[in-house]
C-alpha cells in the first residue's frame, strides 16, 4: 500500500506522546506486535517496528523501544502476521477488518498522522444511527468504521477540501478501496460511481459518493463502501447514539478542520465512550511521523467494564 495517499501528504500534525503513554500500552494484544526480529542465537524480538535504517532496527514493546543494532540481526520478519491481518476476507461481500486497515496505512511513508478523533453525530440519511470509529488521517482526510470493527458494515472515506487536493484525493481513495475488492463488478461499481454524487450495488455490497452539497455531508466529499441489510441490524437508538458521539461543532470548525483547542475534552470523551467497544479493538488510537520521519504510536491505557 505504498501508494496509498501517495499525492495528499498533507503537513502533519504536531502531535505529542509521553514515555507513560508507550508504558501503558498492552503489548499482549498480537494485533499490536506485527513485527517479529530474529537475532544472530536466535532469540525472537516482538513488538512493533516503528524505524528501519542501514543502521538498526528500532522495536516498540510494552515497556518502550528497543534499539537493535543491524549487525545482530539474522532476519526481520515484518509480515509474519500477514494471515491475522487478511484471514477474515474470504467473502467477496465482506469489508476489511480495522486491524487490516491500519496496517495498510502504517507501512505507507505518506501518511503523516492516522489519530482517533469523537464520532460526530450524523442527524440524517443512511448512516443516522449507526455506531462508529472516526480517525483523522493527516489534516482533511477522514475514515469512518461503522459497526463492529472487526466486521464492518460500512467503511467510508471522506475529505475537507477543494481544488487540486480533491481531485487526487478522489483518484486514489478509488485506488485503494479497489485494492480491498475480491471481483471484477464490485471494481467496475467503485470506478462508475457519479463524482458528483451516485449509488450502485454488486451483489451485498452498496457502493456510494455523497457530494459536499448533500445533507449528510457536513461540507465534505464521500465515498463508502456497505451492506445496506447489515447497515439495518446495527443501527441504535438515539438516546445511546448521542452518548457515543458529539455534535459536529464541537469537534470541527469550518472546512472539518479539528478544533485542537478541544483535544483534552476529546480525550475525556474518547476515553469514557471507548468501554462500548469492550475487546474489539486494541489500545492504539493511531499513530504519527516526528520530524525525523520515525513511527510513533499513540495508545491508552486498558480499559475495564
Amino acid at each position: 500500500m505504498k501508494q496509498f495517499f501517495l499525492s495528499i501528504a498533507l503537513m502533519p500534525f504536531v502531535l505529542a506522546a509521553t514515555s507513560t503513554a508507550f508504558a501503558a500500552m498492552d503489548m499482549a494484544d498480537k494485533r499490536l506486535m506485527p513485527d517479529t526480529i530474529v537475532l544472530n542465537d536466535g532469540t525472537q524480538l516482538h513488538g512493533m517496528i516503528v524505524k528501519n535504517d542501514a543502521k538498526e532496527v528500532v522495536l516498540q514493546q510494552r515497556m518502550g523501544e528497543v534499539s537493535i543494532p543491524k549487525g545482530n540481526i539474522s532476519r526481520i520478519c515484518d509480515e509474519a502476521n500477514a494471515g491475522v491481518y487478511f484471514a477474515d476476507i474470504v467473502d467477496p461481500g465482506k469489508l476489511p477488518p480495522w486491524r487490516m486497515i491500519v496496517q495498510d496505512l502504517r507501512t505507507d511513508d505518506n501518511i503523516h498522522s492516522f489519530k482517533q478523533i469523537p464520532p460526530t453525530t450524523i442527524e440524517n440519511g443512511y448512516l443516522k444511527n449507526i455506531p462508529y470509529l472516526s480517525f483523522r488521517i493527516n489534516k482533511h482526510v477522514e475514515m469512518n468504521v461503522y459497526g463492529n470493527p472487526e466486521d464492518p458494515v460500512c467503511l467510508e472515506f471522506g475529505i475537507y477540501e477543494k481544488g487540486e487536493k480533491i481531485t487526487r484525493f478522489k483518484k486514489i481513495i478509488r485506488e485503494y478501496l479497489a485494492g480491498t475488492l475480491r471481483s471484477r463488478d464490485e471494481i467496475a461499481a467503485l470506478y462508475a460511481l457519479d463524482e458528483k454524487g451516485d449509488e450502485r450495488q454488486v451483489g451485498k455490497l452498496r457502493f456510494r459518493i455523497s457530494p459536499p452539497t448533500s445533507p449528510d455531508a457536513y461540507g465534505g466529499w464521500w465515498i463508502a463502501v456497505y451492506d445496506p441489510k447489515r447497515l439495518e441490524k446495527e443501527r441504535i437508538s438515539d438516546a445511546f447514539y448521542n452518548k457515543v458521539t458529539l455534535p459536529f461543532n464541537e469537534v470541527n470548525g469550518k472546512n472539518g478542520k479539528l478544533l485542537d483547542d478541544r483535544n483534552m475534552n476529546h480525550a475525556k470523551f474518547l476515553e469514557k465512550t471507548m468501554m462500548n467497544w469492550s475487546q474489539m479493538v486494541p489500545d492504539l488510537r493511531g499513530f504519527y511521523r516526528d520530524k525525523m520521519g520515525d513511527l510513533k504510536l499513540l495508545t491508552s491505557p486498558k480499559t475495564t467494564q
